[in-house]
């Protein structure tokens, strides 16, 4: 255990950590949609989270200390795709991205947002949406599963996540009024 590490204080430091899980999944799902490798950059935000425990500042803004490490760690990753092939943005489109996220919003009221708009959904869309991210099934199996290729669910799935995204942002926007 490092010096700074004391019961209190590691206590305080492990309930940020999961305390804030929910909204680094977010944060990374939001700079790799539709990313298999989110949870793995996940794990390997808490394993740098933990390794450095001892330089956070009690008192000070975990959460936006944990971004700019999440950041990091996602930057990590689009290399390692980029290397093998996969890559979807440019480096300078996703610094940009996920520089300008709006950190500070609350979690639950996104969260409350999406609950609303995907009730918006048509029984198929909803179908597709939750086979796709709650079960994780593979594009080419939903695409079996509901009698279409790949490359039309492909285009259904983008259209349903930018009207998802459209109305999240309408619903937030009308909050603020």
């Amino acid at each position: 255990m490092a010096e700074k590490d004391n019961p209190e204080e590691l206590q305080a430091y492990v309930t940020l950590m999961t305390r804030h899980q929910g909204r680094l999944r977010v944060f990374i799902r939001s700079l790799l949609p539709g990313s298999p490798d989110v949870e793995d950059v996940l794990q390997n935000t808490n394993v740098v989270l933990w390794q450095k425990r001892t330089e956070f500042e009690h008192g000070t803004n975990f959460l936006a200390w944990a971004f700019r490490i999440t950041r990091y760690q996602v930057m990590s990753q689009h290399s390692r795709n980029k290397r093998d092939g996969k890559l979807v943005f440019s480096d300078k489109f996703l610094e940009h991205y996920a520089e300008t996220t709006d950190t500070d919003r609350s979690y639950d009221q996104i969260l409350n947002a999406l609950d609303q708009c995907l009730g918006k959904l048509s029984p198929t869309q909803r179908k597709i949406v939750d086979a796709r991210y709650e079960t994780g099934q593979s594009i080419e199996q939903l695409a079996t599963d509901n009698d279409c290729t790949a490359g039309s669910l492909r285009t259904s799935l983008h259209r349903i996540r930018e009207s998802l995204k459209n109305c999240v942002k309408n619903t937030l926007s009308d909050q603020q009024k």
